[in-house]
Order: structure tokens, then C-alpha cells, then sequence
């Protein structure tokens, strides 16, 4: 935030941040920086460092991004995943390289869960990590005495068969982290990206690690899992869950169109 440089707080104002925006070329970004620099003013008013009123304007808020992905092309990232080869050399998994990413992306489409809390899972338990107990079957997404945010919820899930079954022959054949390479957890954020560009090419554009939790999301809607269930097992709100995936849902609106199919609408009683 080099911008402010040495401004003071009298410097803060409407225009000052609609510049700041305009300078910083992206308006997600410069939101959440200056959320940062409006949390900051009202800390020094907390702690009375100041006694001025800062008012910092923000950006409007951007839509979130809720594409998601159909059962065909998740299958085919996989596939693709499982079965790419290296022709290079030094490559820890020659044969395989790219493996994690394919376990990566089973285990963040059936969990819903956030990037981060799948390739820093362990299947072996340790300080602050999340935990995958093989032998109950549960996902402990946050680590003991971890302070997680309200809008990132982390609550504990119970694994689905399929992919318990799948994490218990990895660990058997030696994986001590759900997405692995070269022995330590690794983050697939540039390999899923070129593994995406390469398997969808120009239908690429806007999927990321993300996508995985919007798909899960939209899935269990569209199989009509019960909202409240499917809100607690993706740590969302049911409101969150209602207004952003619920259109998905069999049974939205559908008293709606019951009114409308059976006549009626439009009918005085």
C-alpha cells in the first residue's frame, strides 16, 4: 500500500480511495486492502491513538465466481491427471507426475472443501494441520486450538465410502499427505492450473481450485441433499448455501410453478 506513503488520516477520503483504485488496476484488490486500512483507523481509535473519524470508501463488492463443473469434465481432469507422463528428467514421480493433482481434485469435489484445507491435510495426525482419521472416516478440516473465522468455516465431516476407500489405499501405498509430491504436501495452485489449460483449453477460463467447492456445492443440490446437512458438511451458511446454489435444487420455487401449472394463479378464492 505504498500509496499512502506518508499521508495522515486527514488525507483519507472519498477521492484519495477512488484513486488508490484506480492506480491499483484491480478493484478485488484494492477492496480488501483498504477493508485492511479502515480496520487499521478503527483500531488506533480503540486503542486512542486518535481521536479522528475516518471514513475509507470502498470499491463495490464484485460477484463471486459460482461456476462449476459437470460430472464429464471432472472425469476427464482426472483421467488426464492420473495418466499424464513427464519425458523429463529428475522428475520425482516420472511415470506419474502429476498424481497429486488428481488426488487433490477427488478429494476437494467430494469434500466441498476449501483449497487449503485438502493439500495441507495429513493422514497421520500433526500440529497444525488438518486431520484425516482412515480408521473413523472423518475429516478434521481445522487443527486442535485453531481460531477459524466465521466466514471460513472448518467444521469436522465424515468422509463419503468412495473416497475413504480411495484415501486408505493411498495412505497404504505409502502417501502420508493427501496431496503429495516428492514426500512433503504440496500446493497444486500452478500445476491444476496448467493441468486445466491443457485438458479444457478455451473452456478453461474462470475455472480454478475454487471451482471445486462451487461444483460440490451445485451437485448435492441438484441430487436434492437436504440443505441444512449439505450447508453444515460445506461449513457455509444456510443462507449462503440457499441464495447462491439453491436455484440448483430440485424443489426451488416449486410451489411457484405449482401455481402456475395447476391454474391457480391468478384465481380469486
Amino acid at each position: 500500500m505504498s500509496y499512502w506513503g506518508d499521508k495522515t488520516l486527514d488525507d483519507i477520503t472519498s477521492a484519495t480511495c477512488a484513486e488508490y483504485v484506480r492506480e491499483r488496476r484491480t478493484s478485488n484488490g484494492a477492496r480488501r486492502e483498504l477493508e485492511d486500512l479502515r480496520a487499521a483507523c478503527r483500531q488506533a481509535i480503540a486503542d486512542k491513538v486518535t481521536r479522528e473519524a475516518v471514513t475509507v470508501t470502498l470499491p463495490p463488492k464484485a460477484k463471486g465466481r459460482v461456476k462449476h463443473l459437470e460430472r464429464s469434465t471432472m472425469a476427464k481432469l482426472i483421467w488426464a491427471a492420473y495418466r499424464k507422463r513427464s519425458k523429463y528428467r529428475g522428475v520425482p514421480n516420472k511415470w506419474r507426475p502429476t498424481i497429486h493433482i488428481a488426488r487433490f481434485t477427488l478429494a476437494a469435489v467430494y469434500t466441498g472443501s476449501r483449497s487449503a484445507r485438502v493439500w495441507q491435510a495429513s493422514f497421520v495426525k500433526e500440529e497444525g494441520r488438518p486431520y484425516i482419521d482412515l480408521d473413523a472416516g472423518v475429516f478434521y478440516r481445522a487443527w486442535d486450538g485453531e481460531a477459524v473465522a466465521d466466514n471460513k468455516r472448518a467444521p469436522p465431516i465424515r468422509l463419503p465410502g468412495r473416497l475413504l476407500a480411495h484415501m486408505r489405499r493411498w495412505h497404504r501405498m505409502g502417501a502420508r499427505y493427501v496431496v503429495e509430491y516428492n514426500g512433503k504436501p504440496a500446493d497444486p495452485k500452478r500445476a491444476f492450473r496448467n493441468l486445466v489449460d491443457q485438458v479444457l483449453g478455451d473452456d478453461a477460463a474462470g475455472v480454478v481450485r475454487h471451482t471445486l467447492r462451487h461444483t460440490a456445492a451445485t451437485w448435492l443440490m441438484q441430487a436434492a441433499a437436504d440443505k441444512w446437512e449439505t450447508s453444515g458438511y460445506l461449513g457455509m451458511t444456510l443462507e449462503t448455501l440457499e441464495k447462491t446454489y439453491g436455484h440448483h435444487h430440485p424443489d426451488h420455487q416449486a410451489n411457484v410453478g405449482a401455481a402456475f401449472t395447476t391454474g391457480r394463479a391468478g384465481r380469486k378464492k
